[in-house]
């Protein structure tokens, strides 16, 4: 399959340079030094998944990405399925050379099970639990910051408009419809949504240094605690 995405002027797969903006980000120790190896597409999803007894599977409610889950003894074996169609519009749209109306939400999922990824693989190597609904939260967050990385690319800015925050906002959380019928699964969805604006709107009031150092204490606490936190939150609009 292709190189999740293609290699651009810095020699570097869409899919690793996120991975290392992430991990970077949080000040994660995946252990993860070949990610494209834990990815399948359509073929791989149809040979392998349709058939294989799965625990879990962790999807994004827009799009068929997933990630799934699976215990082998005492291994926890994790993949990212992407679609080849999401794929192939984020070839031919690589939001490193801007970030629109035709690519946004493809670029959404494809960072949100990286994000879920990484997360269940930092948590697994250090035997810590985690809740669905942080998963989605954490996601969240992770997909804020680097779709505003790239409109920063895209403006050669390091400073975001509040219309390009609101932009990403917009297809991120106010658009969102979760179509499932779980009323649970439907709520989680719902709450990982109010939460995730709250604390993107709150940590872009934020210097870059309490930013980073509040963005890496939040993916530390448990769900209860990043709740807390967010609920704590004294936010100006």
């Amino acid at each position: 399959m292709i190189m999740y995405v293609d290699k651009m002027r810095t020699g570097t797969s869409l899919i690793n340079e996120l991975q290392r903006k992430i991990e970077k980000t949080y000040a994660l120790d995946t252990g993860i030094t070949n990610i494209e190896k834990f990815i399948i597409g359509d073929k791989g999803y149809k040979e392998f998944y349709l058939h294989e007894k799965i625990r879990t599977v962790i999807h994004d409610n827009s799009s068929r990405s997933r990630v799934f889950i699976r215990d082998v003894g005492n291994i926890l074996k994790v993949s990212i399925y992407y679609p080849d169609k999401l794929i192939k519009v984020l070839e031919e749209n690589d939001p490193r050379t801007g970030l629109h109306d035709n690519n946004i939400d493809e670029c959404a999922s494809f960072v949100e099970e990286l994000d879920h990824f990484l997360f269940i693989a930092q948590n697994f190597k250090q035997n810590r639990p985690f809740s669905l609904l942080e998963l989605e939260l954490q996601a969240n967050v992770t997909k804020y910051l680097v779709l505003k990385y790239f409109i920063a690319l895209q403006n050669k800015s390091i400073r975001i408009r509040t219309f390009d925050k609101e932009y990403i906002r917009y297809h991120l959380f106010y658009k969102r419809k979760y179509d499932v019928d779980d009323p649970s699964e439907k709520k989680r969805y719902e709450d990982a949504k109010i939460l995730g604006i709250s604390y993107t709107r709150y940590i872009d009031f934020l210097s870059p240094e309490e930013r980073l150092r509040d963005l890496r204490q939040f993916s530390r606490m448990p769900c209860p605690s990043k709740i807390k936190h967010i609920l704590s939150m004294k936010i100006e609009m």
